[in-house]
């Protein structure tokens, strides 16, 4: 499989090493508010299922906040990502669409079943996921768990130590002289098609004025549709009198 591959569902081998590993993040943010949140998720043996190849679920437990729920009740956007803290790295992205179903409604015991009876004993919550894309990537940034030697201890420690594939594949790419152009490949633009670095923009021969206008009027869109939605009434109502 390669290191960067990205479908609309999950692969069996996909899931399988997601499945795998001892925890996953929870990303979900506002349509308007301040506020991006991210969670670390444990027990996943206990709370995350994956349901088929295009749906996951898991169990929300009961916590000091409510960001996740109130975030897939407003507009939907999750986010879930798994990464490899052993020698050989990953990252696994599952872009989603989510509902909420709460512990005290009947479709809760219904989609518990379908989790296979996992169980959380303060749980508050099941957050079912429509993948609509499934992202891999090859995790050079994130650390690796292993054992430094500390002169201290009797036994070596268990900690999170760097790992040197990032600088080593930076490194490559300079020495050969195709940073720039991997920059042209992979940072013009986002997912959602927004404008990404201003030097690949320009390798690629495209306008960075042009680029600021689109993120100006990303910023700006909800009060347009306001004002236009104000015109329009203003419109209807002197076609009225």
């Amino acid at each position: 499989m390669s290191p960067h591959e990205s479908r609309a569902t999950l692969s069996d081998s996909m899931r399988d090493w997601a499945l795998r590993q001892p925890m996953f993040f929870v990303a979900s943010a506002p349509l308007r508010g301040r506020h991006v949140n991210l969670s670390p998720k444990g027990l996943p043996e206990s709370s995350l299922a994956v349901i088929n190849s295009g749906q996951v679920a898991y169990i929300d437990s009961i916590g000091t906040g409510c960001e996740t729920i109130a975030h897939v009740r407003e507009n939907g956007r999750v986010t879930l990502l798994f990464c490899s803290f052993d020698k050989v790295p990953r990252i696994l992205r599952l872009y989603c669409a989510g509902t909420v179903v709460e512990i005290d409604v009947p479709e809760y015991a219904i989609w518990l079943k379908k989790l296979g009876e996992k169980k959380l004993v303060a749980a508050r919550a099941i957050i079912v996921l429509d993948i609509f894309k499934a992202q891999l990537s090859c995790g050079f940034g994130v650390p690796y768990l292993g054992l430094d030697p500390d002169a201290a201890a009797k036994e070596p420690t268990p900690r999170l130590l760097t790992r040197p594939r990032l600088d080593q594949f930076g490194q490559y790419t300079v020495d050969r002289g195709q940073l720039q152009d991997y920059k042209k490949r992979h940072n013009t633009r986002s997912l959602d098609g927004l404008p990404g670095l201003h030097c690949a923009l320009r390798d690629s021969g495209q306008s960075v004025w042009w680029a600021e206008c689109q993120n100006w009027h990303c910023r700006h869109q909800p009060t347009i549709e306001r004002v236009q939605m104000g015109i329009i009434l203003g419109l209807l109502l002197l076609l009225a009198l």
